[in-house]
């Protein structure tokens, strides 16, 4: 080494200043060293929110755009003028939108299975009885002697078992307008289901007119004489109203009234109601047995006849052809209407809950008719309400239904109603 050269000094390393431990859980955890990576975060994804969010928005509006006609076409049905149910008005609106047959498949499970049961008829279905012996004062004040009674046919024959009572047994009604020539009864025509009641009301046209009233909806049109009802000045003339037939989509039918054909011409060979112009009323085989004239101021046509030369038409339970409405159509237990027509010239009512196509044939064939058709079907369309003077009612009118199970109200027919329906007037 060279003494004259200054010594080297070497640096003396850094002391690290040795950290004293802790007991546990006493001070800051153990720190790593600026040396030691960090654990790194795993990447986040793109954020989609935003997207889902905007497309979302997209198929509400759109849904909300197709749903929009959809709403409003049965908002449309909803709020049509006329009287009509909300449940009647919601079928015939998915009726009338595609879904006819899922509808006819329903009601074809329901009331092929609802049959009727027991031995007897419920009291609900069947006419009220109200007898009235000659001499009696009526409701209008003035009394019936034994010169203007008409007679009474001989009781019908009962088939299914031990009759009810009152089964068979033609009965005055009391309190009309016309004073006589007004009888009802009930029968049960099928000895397989006695539980089944066909009710009968038989019209003297000699006291009587009839006068069709098309609905505010069927037939189409405007302006007709009625406005759809029964007005107030004929309310107090009016013995009764009842159901006209099928809606005209159901029906190759047509109508004819106030001198003009509101839905298509008349089809030969169906079965029609005709009135002519001195308010009498016939039921025929169209073409067959009546044409247009200047003597007929209504033809209502509905399907074809289901009585005819006093029997039931064979083939009434398969249909053949449609003549019938569809073959499952009239197996169904359901409530039916018809309309015929005696050799007395005496108009027949019928109607009744849970029958068939054939029994209503068979109650208007035993009860006396020569010929008669089907008119509408089904508890909200079939109803039939009596009137007696009440000049306390708002309406002017007592209305009674004809048994106690219809579903519609009696007073149906003193507002605009839907469909379109037939009313007795006294001469």
């Amino acid at each position: 080494m060279n003494i004259n050269e200054p010594p080297i000094i070497e640096p003396f390393a850094p002391i690290e200043k040795q950290q004293e431990p802790t007991p546990e859980g006493d001070g800051p955890p153990d720190r790593p060293s600026p040396d030691t990576p960090s654990p790194r975060r795993p990447a986040r994804l793109p954020r989609c929110r935003p997207v889902r969010r905007h497309r979302r928005r997209i198929a509400a509006a759109v849904l909300l755009a197709l749903m929009i006609p959809t709403g409003w076409s049965y908002a449309g049905y909803i709020t049509a003028p006329g009287a009509a149910p909300t449940d009647v008005r919601s079928i015939e609106w998915l009726r009338d939108h595609g879904l006819e047959s899922p509808v006819a498949l329903a009601e074809q499970w329901w009331y092929t299975r609802a049959r009727p049961s027991g031995t007897t008829a419920p009291v609900s279905n069947l006419v009220r009885s109200q007898p009235v012996s000659v001499g009696a004062t009526l409701g209008t004040g003035r009394r019936v002697s034994p010169a203007e009674t008409i007679p009474v046919a001989e009781s019908i024959p009962v088939v299914a078992g031990t009759p009810q009572a009152g089964e068979g047994v033609w009965q005055s009604v009391e309190g009309l307008a016309s004073n006589g020539g007004v009888d009802q009864t009930f029968i049960r025509p099928d000895p397989t289901y006695p539980a089944v009641a066909v009710n009968l009301v038989r019209f003297d046209q000699r006291r009587i007119s009839l006068v069709y009233a098309p609905g505010t909806a069927e037939p189409k049109g405007t302006n007709w004489a009625w406005n759809s009802q029964i007005p107030v000045s004929q309310r107090t003339h009016a013995d009764a109203a009842f159901n006209a037939g099928f809606k005209f989509k159901d029906t190759a039918g047509g109508v004819y009234t106030e001198g003009r054909s509101a839905v298509r011409p008349l089809e030969d060979g169906l079965a029609s109601v005709v009135i002519r112009s001195d308010g009498t009323a016939d039921i025929v085989k169209w073409s067959r047995d009546a044409t247009i004239g200047p003597d007929i101021s209504t033809v209502r046509q509905n399907l074809e006849l289901i009585v005819d030369s006093g029997q039931p038409i064979a083939g009434l339970s398969s249909s053949t052809g449609g003549r019938w409405g569809s073959r499952q159509s009239q197996l169904q237990f359901t409530s039916r209407s018809g309309l015929g027509i005696d050799a007395h010239g005496r108009l027949l009512y019928a109607a009744g809950a849970q029958m068939s196509l054939s029994e209503l044939a068979a109650a208007l064939s035993d009860a006396g008719a020569v010929r008669a058709m089907q008119l509408d079907i089904h508890k909200q369309m079939v109803s039939f309400s009596w009137y007696r003077q009440d000049l306390s009612s708002s309406t002017g009118v007592q209305a009674t239904k004809l048994f106690e199970s219809m579903r519609r109200d009696a007073t149906r027919y003193l507002s605009p109603d839907q469909r379109d329906f037939f009313t007795v007037i006294a001469r």
